[in-house]
């Protein structure tokens, strides 16, 4: 199993080659040609936001309760 840093290292690489190539890609073999769409970027945007809200939890981060005094 990924721990969270593999997990967001992974979605970050998917998020950069969906930027920089595209969502969709052409394929061809055996001259059969065909359209793979990649990982939907909106998803993909959660999945990072998910991942870095618990490595934040996870390293003592993120929101304080507190009653103002």
């Amino acid at each position: 199993m990924q721990t969270l840093e593999q997990q967001l290292e992974s979605v970050q690489r998917a998020i950069t080659a969906i930027e920089s190539g595209g969502q969709e890609v052409d394929i061809e073999v055996n001259q059969n040609r065909r359209r793979v769409r990649r990982g939907d970027l909106r998803e993909l945007y959660r999945r990072e936001y998910q991942l870095k809200m618990a490595l934040m939890r996870n390293n003592g981060g993120g929101a304080v309760y507190g009653i103002p005094g």
